[in-house]
């Protein structure tokens, strides 16, 4: 397999696990740096972080301004971060909030407790993406109950 090195060690999405975790994948969808071809386990290696995401925070990371924190985009085939400065300087940013965040160990005893909050917080804003969305309808008031 043929492919840049941006393809390979750039991140392009921030990807949320059942387990509450984030995944950091490039452009296959393979965690950062890794160009195998085949599928990826992503719980079967090291590739994983607490790290606490809000809908707001994924709205400032996203490429489009998307505060769904289950799959956060950082730039697609039209948006290529290497293509101009512009663009570049766009993707930048969005690393520079991503190099702020904070991963906290479950390998470190103080940090475990910290670490499960992250991934049930997370886990429980990725809820408020996954269930339906009510529609809000007005009825004619003919047939508005009384």
């Amino acid at each position: 397999m043929s492919a840049n090195i941006r393809a390979l060690a750039m991140p392009y999405c921030l990807n949320l696990q059942p387990c509450g975790r984030y995944a950091l994948l490039n452009r296959n969808y393979k965690p950062v740096g890794f160009s195998s071809r085949s599928f990826v386990y992503y719980e079967e290696y090291p590739v994983l972080f607490n790290v606490r995401i809000t809908p707001k925070r994924a709205a400032a990371i996203s490429l489009k301004g998307d505060p769904d924190p289950r799959r956060i985009i950082l730039y697609n085939d039209g948006c290529i971060p290497t293509a101009d400065s512009e663009t570049w300087l766009f993707y930048q940013a969005k690393l520079a909030i991503l190099a702020r965040l904070h991963h906290y160990s479950d390998d470190e005893y103080h940090a475990q407790d910290k670490a499960k909050r992250i991934r049930l917080a997370n886990l429980r804003d990725a809820k408020r993406f996954t269930e339906p969305k009510g529609v809000a309808v007005s009825l004619p008031p003919n047939l508005s109950p009384r």
